[in-house]
This record gives C-alpha cells, sequence and structure tokens, in this order.
C-alpha cells in the first residue's frame, strides 16, 4: 500500500512539472438562429445575437516528451451575455452560464519570446440563468418550461472550437476563437434555436 501511494504521488508531481495555470478572460459575442416548425417546413429564419464577457482558467497540460509543442487544455470559464430579444426588441436578455472546454494545442516557437498555436476540442455549456426582461419591468426565466412568456430555453448545449493564437515571453496568451454549436437550445414545440460563438481572449500563465 505504502508503494502505490508513493507511486502515486510521483505521478502526479510529475503531472505537476508538465503544467502550467493560464487565467483568462475576454468578450464573447453570441449568434442565434431561430425558426418555427409548422408542420409541412420551417419557415424563414430570424437572427439574434448577444454580447458579452467570460473569465476562468484552463489547466495547461505539456505533451512535450510525445510530440514537441502538443498539450491539452481543460478548463471552466463564465460566460455572461446581454442584449435584446431577436423577436421583441424592446426586451431585454440576461444569460450566465459555465463553459467547459476540452481543447488539444499545438504550439509552433519562431523564437524563444514568440509562438503561435492553434487549438481545438469539445466545450459544454450549462446554463445557470436565461431571462428576458419585458419593457414594463417583469422578467421571465426561460430556463423553466412553464415560464409566462411563451418560449423555453435548453440548460445545456455541445460545441466544437477553433482557437488560434501567439504566445509572448511564455506568460501572455492573445487568442481569437469560433465555436460551433450542435443542440437545439429551444424546448418549446415546433421551434429551434442554434447557436454560435465568437471569442477574443487574452491569458496570463502562472
Amino acid at each position: 500500500m505504502k508503494k502505490f501511494i508513493l507511486i502515486a504521488a510521483a505521478l502526479f508531481v510529475g503531472t505537476l512539472a508538465q503544467a502550467q495555470i493560464v487565467a483568462n478572460g475576454g468578450y464573447i459575442h453570441a449568434f442565434e438562429n431561430s425558426r418555427y416548425y409548422y408542420g409541412d417546413g420551417y419557415a424563414p429564419s430570424y437572427k439574434g445575437s448577444l454580447d458579452g464577457f467570460y473569465v476562468g482558467a484552463n489547466y495547461y497540460y505539456s505533451l512535450d516528451r510525445y510530440v514537441n509543442g502538443l498539450a491539452v487544455l481543460p478548463g471552466a470559464n463564465i460566460s455572461a451575455l446581454f442584449g435584446r430579444h431577436a423577436l421583441s426588441n424592446s426586451y431585454r436578455v440576461s444569460e450566465l452560464a459555465l463553459n467547459i472546454p476540452i481543447q488539444a494545442s499545438y504550439t509552433y516557437r519562431i523564437n524563444e519570446n514568440f509562438h503561435v498555436f492553434g487549438q481545438t476540442g469539445p466545450s459544454f455549456q450549462f446554463a445557470f440563468t436565461h431571462n428576458v426582461r419585458d419593457d414594463k419591468g417583469t422578467s421571465y426565466p426561460l430556463l423553466r418550461k412553464d415560464n409566462r412568456y411563451g418560449e423555453a430555453r435548453s440548460l445545456f448545449n455541445l460545441f466544437w472550437g477553433f482557437t488560434a493564437g501567439v504566445e509572448v515571453s511564455e506568460l501572455l496568451r492573445i487568442e481569437v476563437g469560433y465555436d460551433l454549436g450542435f443542440l437545439n437550445q429551444s424546448r418549446t414545440d415546433g421551434f429551434k434555436v442554434s447557436r454560435n460563438f465568437l471569442h477574443f481572449g487574452i491569458g496570463y500563465l502562472f
């Protein structure tokens, strides 16, 4: 048993030696495409958008011992989005969600102080709130299917993301990315809402 504990501790220390924490945050823009289904096909779609920010951290685990420049970045961040409802323009929308990205990364070292990198992988989103507030100040929690607004949203979404950026002096990371959403965000019968994300961010490696 003692040998097992010592081996496990050695593996854990070795893992930490290959890892860094990346604190990050930035701007996020959500593109939404909504369509009604009438039985004989979808009606013309309408487009909406939300803007906001995200803040969180990634665990940068280097795989240089296998492939130089390769790494995996599991992480978590909180995103907040705000805007106007696409159908009711005088109604305001606010959303708060937890995002869990797990991306594979490859970094190419141009010189000691300047690297470029690309990342790709899935991201899981869990919504905490998605509220609509009308022009009279009444708020409707759309994550509840029985809300009085008449539209309900899903608590969960799955994305596949693509990110590219630069790393300066092995401390600062500047990145831009696009995430493609796969799941219908509406729980209202005959209604489909798809969502994609565009984001710009800055990260600091500890």
